[in-house]
């Protein structure tokens, strides 16, 4: 899982670099050893997030990996006012709450799932709540007036490098690709192209532009389509319960990005 990973953010760093050659954009960077150690961390715990979730989804559909990893924007609304970034209003403290009920809940859906089912929304819960938050607030304050392509390509290097590193000290073997079948093929491009290049570029355009806790909230339509996809394909893991404690994730996030007259 974190070679395939590692292989989704190598490809996309290719496609960005072969954008900057065509553009004629240079890589170097106004704020030199600042910003790269900034682009670094934030790459290096990125590739930590999707470590997590990579190892998760052995067990969990992406249905269910997507509504626990929609609990991030919560603890990026706590870090954005740590980083001093934004104010934490009310309403979006209330919109937390429900929404770490609904996580509750969720966690307390998986425990009788039995332990490999619970072991793993707690990768996932882990990239959510303590990882990816983290590199949201480091590229608001440190790549927000860097070219996006420029940063997304530095930013998703590193990730891949950190993803490289997890796979060799997990021994995982290098695959036969030819041996894949085309659908392996076809996943890898698309992930590596739309969820990686396109998404992650558009990401560190938005973020000059929005507030970082607004942005994080954005891809709440994320486990709403993962979740139809389980219902479609019937692997939904979810029960009664879980689909509760999703609704209140969802709509706790929503408050929390509502503004009244923006």
């Amino acid at each position: 899982p974190l070679l395939g990973a590692a292989l989704r953010f190598l490809l996309a760093t290719a496609l960005l670099l072969l954008g900057l050659v065509y553009r004629r954009r240079s890589l170097r960077l106004p704020d030199g050893r600042r910003q790269h150690l900034a682009l670094l961390a934030a790459g290096s715990i990125n590739g930590l997030g999707y470590a997590c979730v990579y190892l998760a989804e052995q067990t969990l559909t992406g249905g269910t990996t997507a509504v626990i990893c929609a609990s991030s924007p919560l603890f990026t609304l706590l870090l954005a006012r740590l980083f001093g970034l934004e104010p934490l209003l009310p309403q979006r403290l209330l919109g937390m709450a429900l929404g770490l009920g609904g996580v509750s809940v969720l966690f307390a859906d998986g425990l009788e799932l039995g332990d490999g089912h619970f072991h793993a929304m707690v990768l996932a819960g882990v990239a959510a709540t303590l990882l990816w938050p983290l590199y949201g607030a480091l590229l608001k304050r440190w790549a927000q007036h860097l070219p996006p392509l420029v940063s997304t390509c530095y930013f998703l290097f590193y990730t891949a490098l950190v993803l490289v590193v997890l796979s060799l000290v997990r021994g995982e073997p290098l695959p036969d690709l030819r041996a894949a079948p085309w659908t392996a093929h076809a996943g890898l491009f698309y992930l590596a192209v739309i969820g990686s290049v396109l998404a992650w570029t558009v990401y560190l355009w938005l973020l000059q532009r929005l507030e970082l806790s607004v942005l994080s909230t954005l891809g709440l339509i994320q486990p709403v389509i993962a979740v139809a996809i389980d219902l479609i394909l019937g692997t939904a893991q979810l029960r009664l319960r879980g689909y509760l404690g999703a609704s209140l994730v969802l709509l706790g996030m929503a408050l929390s990005a509502w503004r009244r007259g923006r």
